[in-house]
């Protein structure tokens, strides 16, 4: 018979969990435990084929919990209970080989739903061995979470701090703040152990960026690490497009960014393309309006974990690392300021060229618009579904 594992703190809601599953299916065995370390013994000792755990507990919580499972067992399912989901969170706890997600108060059939597809899987269905260190720090920040994280690679080890959310500071080696930072997040199948305290105090920190702009800035790094010679020499032959012109190069230096928070409701008709072109996505959709816009000569979106989604005429290198630069900045003199946050980044290049960046949930645009071109009417009629969109 297959046995499951059910974790809560509470005391009242785990037993009525336990008995009314017990009472409504005879296809597995339900054990029970109070917290997180007592939960790991129970699945070291083994037999355990699923496990139902709350994220929010004291002593070890339900992230712990879940890297322990990683390294100790990681081909047992899991289903994480928590009373703050969002659509934002499914995804990421099912990068970290999360089966499923439930939101408080407990829906019992669809537990129970859960639980039998999770045994029926065989425990494989959205699980991995080991986890992606990007995507649990991603986690950490939207839980704002306050901790330590313990990290080794098959050669190094390292630290990383972070206090309600924000990654303050890294080290491993002799490397500290962001070189560190850089360094830990490209390791390969990493093993990570969460301390809930972090030993580093606000005041302390020696990172000033935001997690999204380290993370974009990793996945850059990593690739260049791995492009071959061959493709250095032949230089950015993805992009089909038409090259830059010169004088419409990347800016090197930044003569003005200019932070606007005015909110314009405009006609998206304005936008239509002049010709119409196939759209399979929301992407797809995005794509085209950006490139049928009057005055835009080449765009980039860029995913939050650094991935280059859709690009045109750019030099994807180079100008998507600006980006990520410029996004930084920028919202971490938001925070410094008490910024609401920028609708939108215009960037006044010295050839007059203007580069207009727009941040999203998921995804950040920069477009290189004509010297002529208003960016405001193109950001207004943008900005929503670049706020809206979700990369699949």
């Amino acid at each position: 018979m297959k046995k499951i594992l059910l974790v809560d703190d509470e005391t009242n809601f785990l037993l009525s969990l336990a008995d009314m599953l017990k009472v409504s299916n005879n296809d597995f065995s339900v054990t029970t435990a109070g917290n997180g370390i007592e939960a790991c013994k129970i699945i070291d000792a083994g037999g355990i084929d699923l496990v139902v755990t709350d994220l929010n507990m004291p002593g070890m919580d339900g992230f712990q919990l879940m890297a322990h499972i990683g390294k100790a067992s990681p081909e047992t399912p899991v289903i994480a209970m928590t009373a703050y989901g969002t659509p934002e969170m499914e995804s990421r706890l099912g990068d970290l080989g999360v089966f499923k997600y439930i939101e408080k108060p407990i829906d019992f059939d669809s537990l129970l739903s859960m639980i039998n597809t999770g045994l029926k899987s065989g425990g494989t269905k959205g699980h991995v061995a080991g986890i992606s260190l990007p995507s649990f720090m991603q986690l950490l920040e939207l839980d704002k979470k306050t901790c330590t994280l313990n990290i080794k690679s098959a050669t190094a080890s390292g630290n990383m701090f972070f206090h309600q959310g924000e990654l303050l500071a890294a080290s491993t080696g002799n490397l500290t703040g962001q070189d560190a930072a850089f360094d830990i997040i490209n390791w390969e199948n990493p093993e990570i152990e969460i301390e809930n305290i972090c030993k580093v105090k606000p005041e302390d920190r020696d990172i000033e960026v935001p997690l999204g702009f380290l993370l974009i800035e990793s996945a850059r790094m990593k690739d260049e690490q791995n492009k071959p010679a061959a493709e250095d020499d032949a230089g950015e032959s993805e992009d089909t497009s038409p090259s830059a012109p010169a004088d419409q190069a990347v800016p090197t230096e930044v003569d003005e960014i200019v932070f606007t928070d005015n909110t314009v409701e405009l006609e998206t008709a304005s936008l239509e393309p002049a010709q119409p072109i196939k759209a399979e996505t929301p992407l797809d959709i995005l794509t085209n309006a950006i490139l049928n816009a009057k005055g835009v000569n080449r765009m980039i979106i860029i995913s939050g974990n650094g991935g280059v989604l859709r690009h045109n005429n750019i030099p994807v290198k180079e100008f998507g690392s600006f980006i990520a630069a410029v996004t930084g900045s920028a919202v971490k003199t938001k925070k410094i300021l008490g910024f609401t946050g920028p609708k939108h980044i215009i960037v006044n290049h010295s050839n007059g060229e203007k580069i207009l960046l727009i941040i999203g949930a998921q995804i950040v645009v920069g477009i290189g618009l004509d010297v002529d071109t208003d960016p405001e009417p193109i950001s207004d009629i943008l900005k929503p579904s670049i706020s809206k969109l979700r990369v699949q």
